[in-house]
């Protein structure tokens, strides 16, 4: 196997949207780990979790409600692959009819804000695990930690996935954006106070 997906699911939230896509993809080596958050540790936790679990040379996160294109995850493979000096490929999205994450990687726009899906292909011994601390924007703080240790990504110049506009992450959270992107800023030592 090239690929462990880690899925994260809430209790009584179903994976049935991701699990079908993965049936339909073009590229196959890969197996898939589903981690129940059953005692609400959030998503942080179970991708972690579900990282102890990876034997493989790549892991790709993918939340539970994630249609994947049919060559997504091909399309990501052959990216990270071609690009050897990269630690992750990514590509970009659809929620509703707004593209999303449909740029060229760049150290200075990254510090800037997040452009880079949890959706990721990341090599798995770059991986650092996901700050469970981390309450909001947990894959900006991945991406700048990665890159503080030299670990940049590439894009695949493709659409990957389609989902839709739902509570979780990036809507519906309690914690405004604002306040999320201060703190990450501060972990990082791009803000003072």
């Amino acid at each position: 196997m090239k690929i462990t997906i880690v899925i994260p699911s809430r209790c009584g939230e179903n994976e049935d949207i991701t699990l079908n896509s993965l049936k339909k993809q073009t590229f196959t080596d890969f197996k898939i780990v589903v981690v129940k958050d059953v005692d609400k540790k959030g998503a942080n936790w179970a991708r972690n979790k579900g990282f102890k679990e990876c034997d493989t040379p790549f892991v790709l996160f993918s939340d539970n409600d994630i249609d994947w294109e049919v060559d997504g995850i091909e399309n990501l493979y052959k990216t990270l692959v071609e690009h050897p000096e990269c630690s992750y490929s990514y590509g970009s999205y659809l929620i509703g009819n707004n593209a999303y994450c449909n740029k060229i990687f760049s150290t200075n726009d990254l510090w800037k804000g997040n452009y880079i899906s949890t959706m990721s292909l990341i090599r798995s011994d770059d991986f650092p695990c996901f700050d469970e601390n981390i309450r909001r924007l947990q894959d900006w703080d991945l991406w700048l930690t990665m890159l503080e240790k030299g670990n940049i990504g590439t894009y695949c110049g493709k659409r990957i996935f389609v989902t839709y506009v739902r509570n979780g992450i990036s809507f519906g959270n309690k914690l405004s954006y604002k306040v999320a992107k201060n703190i990450v800023l501060r972990k990082h030592g791009k803000l003072n106070g």
